[in-house]
């Protein structure tokens, strides 16, 4: 029997290798001029505004929805955490307990499967799968898709949460658009920043660190 979440983590693989090549093909003194220092870049997806931001210290959130859905009452929801000055790369460790610690408690049925671990543009990341379920079935699931980029001046998360259970042809779409998350930065020449950032609607800038 063919095992689908082995599909969608070959599938992330091949289109990770996609964006790395085009990465590379560009060159150091290519980059565009306004973007400085590191930069999360993430495309709105089609159909979604931006529904909320906050900000908590060195921490923010942006909150993504489809156009006719409110936070209140949603199906999908894009969500992007930065975690800024946390350079640490056990921070990962301590992120991924959280939410697994969270879920337990909070759902069922918790369970989490991990897609990839790698490096993107110079950068250390992390894909996996959490699902939230309830004996109740009148209460809707919760199945997230996480990436996490380790970067240099900041932790980043963007997660894709559905409120049902996604098809196959759904995963691979969310796990396309996860693969066009990036991280660049316009002091590293490994790590280089494309030059059009126009697709990118959601473009995150981290200060210097001990700014």
């Amino acid at each position: 029997m063919t095992d689908p979440i082995a599909n969608h983590r070959g599938l992330y693989r091949r289109l990770t290798r996609i964006a790395a090549a085009c990465a590379l093909a560009l060159t150091y003194d290519q980059v565009q001029a306004g973007l400085q220092g590191e930069n999360l870049l993430q495309p709105l997806p089609a159909g979604f505004r931006i529904a909320s931001e906050q900000a908590e210290g060195k921490a923010t959130l942006t909150e993504m929805l489809p156009v006719d859905e409110t936070v209140d009452q949603w199906t999908r929801m894009v969500t992007t955490q930065i975690y800024r000055g946390m350079d640490d790369t056990s921070f990962f460790a301590k992120y991924t307990n959280q939410m697994k610690g969270r879920w337990s408690s909070a759902c069922d049925v918790a369970d989490t499967k991990p897609f990839s671990d790698g490096v993107e543009n110079g950068y250390t990341t992390h894909v996996w799968l959490q699902i939230c379920a309830f004996k109740d079935s009148h209460r809707k699931p919760e199945i997230t898709l996480f990436k996490f980029i380790q970067g240099r001046d900041a932790a980043y998360v963007v997660q894709m949460a559905f409120h049902f259970h996604p098809g196959k042809a759904q995963l691979a779409d969310w796990m396309s658009y996860l693969a066009k998350v990036t991280v660049c930065d316009t002091r590293h020449p490994e790590s280089p920043c494309p030059v059009d950032i126009s697709s990118h609607i959601t473009v995150k800038t981290a200060p210097e660190p001990g700014t």
